[in-house]
C-alpha cells in the first residue's frame, strides 16, 4: 500500500495525536494528551524536531518523529529517529518503510550526515527493517542514560 506522505506542521499535531498517544501506550507510558499536543507543537514550531505523517485516504496512519543534531565526529547533521509508528490496522502493508525512507531522504536533501535509531533487543520484525533499508547495528559503542528525575 502506497501512503501519502506529508510533513507535519504545528498546526496538523492535532490529526495524528492519536497515533502518537498510541504509541506511548504500547511502551506503557501514560501522559496527558494536552501535555502531548503542547509538546510536539513546541517541537515542531522551534524546529527541533522534524516529523512525517504517512495517511491512506484522509486518515493519519503513521509517523517518524526525528530529533536534529549534530556529529562532530562527523562534522555533519544528525538525527535521532526517536519515534516511528504505524496504527495496528496498518501494518505489515510498508508504511514503515515509507516512513523510514522519508527520513532518510530529509537527511540526503539537508546535505548527508547520519539517522540514529533504537529498538528493543527483542524486536526482530523492526531490527530486519531497519537493516533491510541500510542501517547498521553499533558494535562499537554502548548506550548509557542518565536522568534528572524531573518529569
Amino acid at each position: 500500500m502506497s501512503a501519502n506522505l506529508t510533513i507535519a506542521t504545528p498546526e496538523s499535531v492535532g490529526s495524528w495525536l492519536p497515533l502518537f498517544t498510541a504509541y506511548l501506550a504500547f511502551y506503557q507510558v501514560s501522559q496527558p494528551p494536552e501535555a502531548c499536543l503542547e509538546y510536539l507543537g513546541e517541537r515542531l514550531r522551534r524546529r527541533q524536531a522534524v516529523a512525517f505523517l504517512a495517511s491512506v485516504g484522509n486518515r493519519p496512519q503513521g509517523f517518524a518523529l526525528m530529533y536534529t543534531g549534530f556529529s562532530s565526529l562527523a562534522l555533519q547533521p544528525c538525527w535521532v529517529l526517536h519515534d516511528l509508528f504505524v496504527a495496528p490496522e496498518a501494518r505489515s502493508q510498508g508504511i514503515g518503510a515509507q516512513l523510514i525512507e522519508r527520513c532518510q531522504q530529509y537527511a540526503r536533501d539537508l546535505g548527508g550526515g547520519q539517522i540514529m535509531l533504537q529498538t528493543a533487543h527483542d524486536n526482530q520484525r523492526a531490527q530486519q527493517l531497519y537493516e533491510r533499508l541500510g542501517f547498521v547495528q553499533d558494535k562499537a559503542f554502548h548506550v548509557y542514560y542518565w536522568s534528572s528525575g524531573a518529569s
